[in-house]
C-alpha cells in the first residue's frame, strides 16, 4: 500500500518515455500521480479476482510493476494475460525488466495458465523486441485502445508455456 505513489510514478514515468509521439502531449502531460496512486490503491486493496501484482526492486527502490492473471475477454480458463509490466526508464537496460518478466511469466505457468499473451503497441518496437527474444510472438491479434488519446494500436503476442507446478487453490 505504502508503494502506490512509486508505482504511479513509474507507471507515468514508463508511459511517458514510451508513448510520447503515440499519445498526444496533452493526455500524457496531464496523468497524475496523485490521481495515479488513488487507482494503485484501490487496485492493491480490491484487485480483480485472481490478479497477481508483482514488484521488482533496484537499489532498495520499486523500479517496476507486472499485474497478471486471467485473460480478460477469453473464456478459456487456461489462458493468462500480463496485463502490464512496466520499469522506470532510469532502470531501462539494466536487466530489471528481464527479472520482473521472468518472474511473471513463472507466475503465469505456476497458476497453472498453458497459454498467456499480452497486447503492446504496434510501433513499440523495443517492447517487441524484449517479447519476442523471449519467445513471446505476434500472433496476429489487433486491437485498438479507444480508452487512450488518440486511441492506440496494439498487437497480441503471446506463448504456450511450459507445464509447471499448478498453485493450489488456496494461493
Amino acid at each position: 500500500m505504502h508503494d502506490a505513489a512509486r508505482l504511479a510514478e513509474i507507471h507515468i514515468a514508463a508511459w511517458r518515455a514510451t508513448y510520447r509521439g503515440v499519445m498526444t502531449d496533452e493526455y500524457l502531460d496531464g496523468l497524475d500521480v496523485d490521481r495515479a496512486a488513488s487507482a494503485w490503491r484501490r487496485n492493491i486493496l480490491e484487485p480483480r479476482q485472481g490478479t497477481i501484482h508483482l514488484v521488482v526492486q533496484s537499489a532498495d527502490a520499486v523500479a517496476g510493476f507486472a499485474i497478471l492473471g486471467p485473460a480478460a475477454g477469453d473464456p478459456d480458463p487456461g489462458t493468462g494475460q500480463l496485463h502490464a509490466i512496466n520499469v522506470h526508464p532510469d532502470c531501462w537496460a539494466q536487466g530489471v525488466g528481464s527479472v520482473l518478466f521472468a518472474a511473471a511469466e513463472q507466475q503465469l505457468i505456476e497458476l497453472g495458465y498453458d497459454r498467456a499473451f499480452l497486447w503492446v503497441e504496434k510501433g513499440n518496437d523495443r517492447a517487441i523486441s524484449f517479447y519476442t527474444n523471449r519467445r513471446w510472438l505476434d500472433d496476429g491479434g489487433s486491437l485498438e485502445d479507444t480508452g487512450l488519446d488518440p486511441a492506440v494500436a496494439e498487437k497480441r503476442h503471446s506463448r504456450v508455456l511450459p507445464p509447471g507446478t499448478v498453485a493450489s487453490a488456496t494461493q
